[in-house]
């Protein structure tokens, strides 16, 4: 009945087995969307969204940790995308506004 007992309690050296199911991470699809935000911004926005999901997921341990630096690269990879379409665009603003009111000006003096 002394077996039977310990079995129930278990073993204090067993390892201890997590019975809570453990999600696949999404490593190289961050990675691709944050590599692809450069050329379509809005896949680098989505890339951060999935990272920062994905790090807090892995931090509580509910999804496997393997791919937390591929994911961190793809989050700044996203990050730096974004950054680049929004200096791009500011540029492009100011030049056309440039642009278009120097236009204005020239067609007035013909």
């Amino acid at each position: 009945m002394s077996d039977s007992a310990a079995d129930r309690e278990g073993d204090a050296t067993a390892p201890h087995v997590s019975t809570v199911p453990v999600r696949p991470h999404r490593a190289q699809t961050i990675l691709i969307l944050g590599v692809l935000g450069f050329v379509f911004a809005p896949c680098g926005f989505a890339g951060v969204w999935l990272a920062r999901k994905d790090l807090r997921a892995m931090a509580a341990g509910t999804m496997d940790s393997a791919g937390e630096n591929l994911t961190k690269l793809g989050r700044m990879l996203g990050i730096a995308a974004g950054i680049v379409w929004t200096v791009k665009w500011a540029i492009l603003t100011c030049a056309g506004l440039i642009v278009y009111f120097n236009w204005s000006t020239i067609k007035q003096h013909l």
